[in-house]
């Protein structure tokens, strides 16, 4: 319509101006030739012609810029100016998008921040409480629970339906639950979506974690809009941190459960040792002392008196391999903190073969270069020695020898 009223603007005026000017032409007594009138009539023509272009074109570019801004940034509010800032010429259909966006990422922090505040480390109850709060925080909605149906370890986190208090008793599961919990959604992904049935509809947030964990969260919706996509999609993200949150919790209490048997067990078997190097260390002292008084009297022949070296090297045997079992019950509780002194091994690689009274073999010890210096605990080294040279005797040929070299 604009641009009709212009073309008619610029054709009628010049139009109607020839026609005046030819009824003037015969009864105006001028000099002037009809060339020289019609070459005027073209001039004024032109020039407003030229004049209404000038006009349609500014006020065409102004409404083009127009179409152009609200294309770009959608309708401007009432009583905006050109100057105003970007925020204050948003539109409303703008502005509701901002508040939904900063709506969203602060339910998005909200729950990151609650995930990360989830007593994991406690009791995997709590936390099942915890999601639910979550949730109800999240989505302002106090409405939601938790129906637990199946999870891996029943006497940590049983079966049930958990609100967000954890010191209330857990509810059973009833059969609005368990319809639930199988009945499909109106959302192409079972995630999240809306339900409907002879209990009502409902909002059912799917929360699972392999094959043994398996629960929904959900809340009525009955008489209310059905969940928007992006609702759906914050639904499922709860259900997936909520689903994490519980397995590791879980996972924590079977490791806790484990370590603590494992320490238990620990502490029995160093009790164990404990006990049974003390009971034996007085009976083994006493046979070797009985052995060496007997052997210091003289009244005793050549044959028992070999009997009672034996009986007297078997008791210190017995002793030495009690304290290994000391040792090892020391180890494993991180109790054994080894002497260092500076001292030859060679002596004591000596007496630790006369320990071993072995007859059957002979020995040599080699050393190689100046005498050698150690730093070590000297009981611990005799205690790898007597084990060295116990194999060897073992394992030899009778009338073999035995050599042991210091490099």
């Amino acid at each position: 319509m604009r641009l009709l009223a212009t073309l008619l603007m610029a054709a009628l005026p010049p139009v109607i101006g020839l026609a005046s000017i030819s009824d003037l032409v015969r009864s105006w007594p001028t000099g002037l030739g009809t060339g020289t009138i019609l070459l005027v009539a073209v001039a004024v023509t032109v020039l407003w012609v030229g004049l209404v272009a000038v006009a349609a074109v500014r006020q065409l570019a102004g409404e083009v810029s127009s179409m152009v801004t609200l294309a770009e940034r959608g309708a401007a509010p009432a009583g905006a100016t050109p100057a105003a800032t970007a925020e204050d010429r948003l539109s409303g259909v703008q502005r509701r998008l901002v508040t939904a966006l900063e709506d969203r990422n602060r339910q998005i922090s909200d729950l990151a921040a609650l995930v990360r505040s989830a007593p994991i480390s406690e009791d995997a109850a709590k936390v099942a409480c915890a999601m639910v709060a979550a949730a109800r925080r999240v989505t302002s909605d106090p409405t939601w629970v938790l129906a637990l149906l199946r999870v891996p370890d029943a006497d940590h986190l049983p079966p049930g339906v958990y609100g967000p208090d954890p010191d209330s008793p857990v509810d059973a599961l009833a059969d609005v639950h368990l319809w639930a919990s199988t009945t499909e959604t109106d959302s192409s992904q079972w995630a999240a979506g809306l339900v409907s049935g002879p209990w009502g509809a409902f909002a059912v947030v799917e929360v699972a974690a392999g094959d043994d964990l398996r629960a929904v969260l959900l809340a009525p919706w009955e008489g209310r809009p059905a969940p928007s996509p992006a609702d759906l999609n914050l639904f499922r993200l709860l259900g997936q941190h909520a689903a994490t949150a519980i397995e590791h919790s879980l996972l924590y209490t079977r490791l806790r459960v484990q370590s603590s048997e494992l320490n238990r067990l620990a502490a029995v078997q160093s009790d164990f040792l404990r006990g049974i190097t003390h009971d034996l260390q007085t009976p083994l002292t006493s046979i070797r002392a009985l052995a060496s008084e007997l052997q210091g009297t003289g009244v005793v022949d050549a044959t028992a008196r070999i009997d009672l070296e034996t009986i007297a090297h078997q008791a210190d045997r017995l002793r030495r391999m009690v304290g290994q079992l000391l040792v090892v019950s020391r180890l494993e509780v991180g109790e054994l903190t080894p002497r260092q002194e500076v001292f030859r091994p060679a002596p004591l690689v000596r007496r630790t073969w006369d320990a071993l009274r072995d007859t059957e073999h002979a020995f040599a010890l080699e050393e190689s270069g100046p005498p050698h210096l150690v730093v070590a605990d000297p009981d611990r080294l005799e205690q790898v020695l007597w084990a060295l040279m116990d194999n060897a005797v073992k394992y030899s040929p009778p009338g073999s020898q035995v050599t042991l070299r210091i490099e």
